[in-house]
């Protein structure tokens, strides 16, 4: 008896009103998707010394989330996605697991053709500035801006959006932004076209490139505290990963996908196919056409988003080229890679 008066009870609880309040609600506030129940927040607060009744947590804080956790209601319901043609729609994202090794990617994917665009590897995906380089390099790659540019809600997003608003607004005054929006902020899980490349591009490739990228970091030859050591590993693996994921994507693009009949975006042809012929089923080129020369000036004056996108010292740039063709201007490929920085470490450290 004694200990109950001294640590409470939920029948005998020693905080107030007010403070059981704020602490459900804050408990509450961690769990956002609202997957945890009465139950789970009772002895998730009891671990804390504040004891509620779960019959209190359940009736006077959110009783709705019971219909919320049902089975069945929490469901994402999928629908048929529909595009009128090829850069109809562009849909843009981020992609972190290869984040560990220093390896960030953020691509961009035509919604009709499901064609790979353009996919970067990156120091960081995280900078608004750099995203807006992307964005227009992509742009430069095609000719063309997207009637819409899709994506989640993400801060990095700014720059791409304020450019191709601005872009559209000039090259196609035509397009009503109410009825026709310029581009679409979704939640993660239906930004759909991009967010469907991810799985393939870890598996099939990202989780090899881990592969042998580790290997080399963990053998004993690689010196994590030592800037040179660092400097030269990403002057030689980033433009290596870089040339690596253009491969991937340019075979995913070739890849011939089965007819699908209820499939209302195109089928039974390649990604490469959907985009450059897309009259052949049954869509049309929705691209707006831009003037290159006002790409160009972006790009020179993005000047923030290009120094985030170097991955070493201009400086040391010169060195790594030099010492290179020093030992020999070999060949840099997934098996000779570390190798090749070994050789160049001992150039390097003369």
């Amino acid at each position: 008896m004694r200990a109950e008066k001294r640590i409470g009870t939920s029948r005998n609880p020693l905080s107030s009103d007010a403070e059981q309040t704020q602490a459900v609600l804050s408990a509450m506030d961690d769990d956002p998707n609202g997957t945890r129940g009465p139950r789970h927040i009772k002895e998730s607060l009891g671990h804390k010394g504040i004891h509620i009744s779960r019959y209190v947590v359940m009736q006077d804080y959110a009783p709705e989330g019971f219909h919320q956790r049902a089975p069945g209601t929490k469901v994402i319901h999928r629908t048929p996605l529909i595009s009128n043609g090829p850069n109809d729609e562009w849909s843009m994202d981020g992609h972190d697991k290869l984040a560990k090794a220093g390896f960030e990617i953020y691509g961009i994917r035509d919604k009709y053709s499901g064609k790979y665009l353009h996919y970067v590897v990156l120091p960081s995906n995280r900078y608004a500035a750099v995203i807006g380089v992307v964005l227009l390099k992509c742009i430069k790659k095609y000719g063309v801006i997207p009637v819409q540019g899709s994506t989640d809600r993400g801060s990095e997003v700014r720059d791409a959006f304020s450019i191709h608003s601005i872009l559209r607004q000039h090259f196609a005054p035509d397009l009503v932004e109410e009825l026709i929006p310029s581009w679409n902020f979704l939640v993660s899980y239906r930004n759909i076209t991009v967010e469907r490349s991810w799985r393939p591009v870890f598996e099939k490739w990202g989780v090899n490139i881990l592969t042998f990228y580790n290997t080399g970091l963990y053998s004993g030859d690689f010196k994590r505290d030592d800037e040179l050591h660092k400097q030269t590993a990403a002057w030689i693996w980033y433009p290596l990963v870089q040339r690596e994921l253009d491969i991937f994507c340019l075979e995913q693009n070739c890849h011939r996908v089965r007819k699908q009949n209820e499939k209302l975006l195109p089928s039974g042809g390649s990604a490469d196919d959907f985009y450059s012929y897309p009259e052949k089923y049954g869509g049309e080129q929705c691209g707006i056409e831009v003037d290159m020369r006002v790409i160009d000036q972006l790009l020179d004056e993005a000047v923030e988003g290009k120094q985030h996108m170097c991955y070493v010292d201009e400086d040391f740039e010169q060195l790594a080229i030099a010492a290179h063709v020093a030992i020999g201007f070999p060949a840099i490929t997934l098996h000779s890679a570390w190798s090749v920085f070994r050789h160049m470490i001992a150039h390097l450290s003369q």
